[in-house]
């Protein structure tokens, strides 16, 4: 059976190619029959995914680069009964985090073989999937900056939280939940599947990609001061403490803002603000590859 792969070629900054050509060589010395697809433009993975899927007897699907094509792959899949091999080749990676240690592509087809699967979750934002996690406002505008000055790194990330924490204006927001409402004035509003955005900040320490629940991480309007004092601790997953800092786990959100904002999806912004949000659970979305032994707990 010929193996699929999808490969965005542009993610992290084209490193990627390099990453496909050391996969394809292992595939040929491990005598595997595979064919290739490159993206073009932003969506294609999901029209590629949607194409190689249907009508054919697909087992397994490889994908080859970031958070961004991930996603796309999985709007592509889902309800489909296809295997995902996730090969962290973006930028910042934050889903594959949650398959275990990442000891590279010889390992990853070892895993293949050996048909380490586990099912995961996912999340549903108007009608379109998410694997990590769904922003608004501060975070999704942080997104924005960053792509227009076309920053990839962490230390990019961290330069537009200090940019916009000085230009970025707060929110009104009610968000609806089984377990409470919360009204207030946001900064930023989050809602997790995985644990990490960003490229490793841990904004959701306790999220798992299998309890079938999201996880609402907000911030409400904070003193600067106290902001760039206490940032750190995100990266840490210790900022649950802060004052400001609400969260809990549910697995149905509405969220209405009082203004349109940026919206941003897996890392990647939605192409159009919005100011109302239904967000739920997709538990046991995706059948995905485990790296090497790792149980994901």
């Amino acid at each position: 059976m010929t193996l699929p792969i999808i490969v965005n070629p542009a993610a992290d900054r084209g490193r990627s190619r390099a990453m496909f050509e050391d996969l394809t060589d292992l595939l040929d010395k491990r005598g595997k029959r595979y064919s290739f697809h490159f993206t073009e433009y932003p969506g294609h993975a999901t029209l590629l995914a949607e194409e190689i899927i249907s009508g054919n007897d697909v087992e397994t699907l490889l994908v080859l680069g970031g958070d961004g094509t991930y996603n796309e792959v999985a709007n592509g899949c889902i309800g489909r009964d296809v295997k995902l091999g996730l090969i962290p080749g973006g930028s910042c990676n934050d889903f594959t985090r949650e398959l275990g240690a990442w000891h590279g592509l010889d390992s990853f087809l070892d895993s293949l073989e050996a048909d380490t699967t586990e099912l995961v979750d996912a999340g549903k934002v108007n009608n379109r999937i998410f694997l990590t996690n769904v922003g608004a406002g501060f975070d999704a505008q942080i997104i924005h900056d960053m792509k227009e000055k076309n920053l990839k790194s962490n230390l990019g990330y961290v330069g537009m939280v200090f940019k916009n924490l000085f230009t970025f204006r707060g929110f009104s927001a009610r968000i609806t939940t089984l377990e409470r409402n919360v009204d207030s004035n946001l900064l930023m509003f989050t809602v997790n599947n995985a644990s990490t955005y960003g490229g490793g900040f841990k904004i959701a320490p306790k999220a798992d990609i299998q309890d079938g629940m999201l996880d609402v991480c907000l911030m409400s309007l904070i003193n600067k001061a106290k902001f760039i004092i206490k940032f750190p601790k995100v990266y840490s997953g210790t900022h649950l403490d802060i004052e400001e800092v609400t969260y809990w786990k549910t697995e149905k959100i509405t969220a209405n803002f009082e203004r349109v904002l940026p919206i941003q999806v897996d890392g990647e912004l939605l192409p159009l603000k919005a100011n109302e949000l239904d967000i739920q659970i997709v538990p046991r979305a995706f059948q995905i590859y485990r790296y090497e032994s790792t149980v994901i707990s």
